[in-house]
């Protein structure tokens, strides 16, 4: 039996790979997807046009699980997403909520410092920013 956390790191690991056909495997027909500060993309479409944006603009892109932690549907992640654009990797702290229904993520939301991950973007050295 697949467990919501299995279907988390599965996700996680699709993103690292790339693999657009195993993540849209992973999402509910009705999924929604918030970067809280941006707008939600909202239905599967929506959602996979966001993450073919991250996947082309970042080369490579990783999202690490540091910690995770599931009640029942709910998994709840603590993610270092190492993004790569024009040379210059940036370590970006996440916490990751996946809600997760029959097998399939129906919302994903990410919480982070755009702030934070300008002054990554822009090869500042952010040391002691970033978790231990």
């Amino acid at each position: 039996m697949t467990t919501a956390s299995d279907v988390v790191k599965e996700f996680c690991s699709a993103i690292g790979r790339k693999d657009r056909a195993a993540v849209e495997q992973l999402l509910d027909g009705n999924v929604v997807y918030h970067n809280i500060g941006a707008p939600p993309s909202v239905g599967k479409e929506a959602t996979l046009g966001a993450v073919q944006f991250q996947l082309d603009m970042f080369d490579p892109i990783e999202f690490r699980l540091e910690n995770l932690a599931a009640d029942g549907n709910t998994v709840l992640t603590e993610r270092i997403d190492f993004i790569t654009a024009h040379g210059v990797t940036a370590p970006v702290p996440v916490m990751g909520i996946f809600e997760i229904r029959d097998g399939r993520i129906v919302a994903w939301r990410d919480y982070f410092d755009m702030t934070l991950v300008g002054k990554l973007m822009a090869g500042e050295d952010a040391g002691t920013l970033l978790p231990q």
